[in-house]
């Protein structure tokens, strides 16, 4: 008789203030034996102490809401629970609002129109630490940065390449420094300049860069 038990399910907190989209998150959902939507937020503060309450795998953040939206909300969960990953869920797509969340400790951003496919795929690979974006989203994180032959290596070392490749596996700076057995301040010097390197301000970026060059 095999002693395997059954994964835990994923678990979601979805905070926006439009109740079609709690309609249609709860629907797109309904389906999936592994993910389960154990909370429900109107705005940012109620999605920062619903987080502290239930402690989910994954918050989806729309970034527009009352009292605080989804930049102040993502930026204090991803302080107080950087273990917890933040997907935003939002119509918005402009440069200024994506740079924000990601900034903020965003680690994939889809746009509403996804409710219409798979969601719940979309929540299985953030939840595997991939960094996941809609192609509108990856158009811009991209246009910024000047045009680069596949395999380019922005004179990353050896070391900065492994920090990258783990980074794209979705290991935080915690589990970096005990993957390497260094410090978590060197963890935090590498990043910067692999950051630097590659000419992108946040990690989703990067991890998005090295996909489209080879690199992870």
């Amino acid at each position: 008789m095999s002693n395997t038990s059954k994964p835990s399910p994923i678990r979601v907190l979805l905070a926006d203030d439009q109740l079609r989209v709690h309609e249609a998150v709860t629907l797109a959902l309904r389906g999936a034996d592994d993910i389960v939507l154990v909370g429900q937020a109107a705005n940012g503060d109620e999605a920062v102490v619903l987080c502290g309450q239930l402690m989910p795998d994954l918050v989806l953040m729309d970034v527009l809401m009352p009292r605080s939206g989804g930049i102040e909300a993502t930026g204090r969960i991803h302080q107080r629970y950087p273990q917890v990953k933040i997907l935003v869920l939002s119509a918005m797509q402009d440069d200024t609002t994506v740079r924000a969340m990601l900034e903020a400790g965003a680690v994939g951003y889809v746009l509403k129109d996804s409710l219409a496919r798979d969601l719940a795929a979309t929540i299985r690979a953030t939840h595997a630490g991939n960094a996941v974006f809609s192609q509108g989203i990856t158009d811009r994180l991209l246009q910024n940065n000047q045009p680069t032959p596949v395999s380019q290596g922005f004179n990353l070392t050896e070391r900065e390449l492994e920090v990258l490749r783990l980074m794209a596996e979705g290991l935080n700076n915690g589990e970096l420094a005990a993957r390497l057995h260094i410090s978590q301040s060197t963890v935090k010097f590498h990043i910067v300049n692999i950051l630097d390197k590659m000419g992108v301000a946040t990690r989703p970026e990067a991890i998005v860069l090295a996909a489209k060059n080879n690199l992870v």
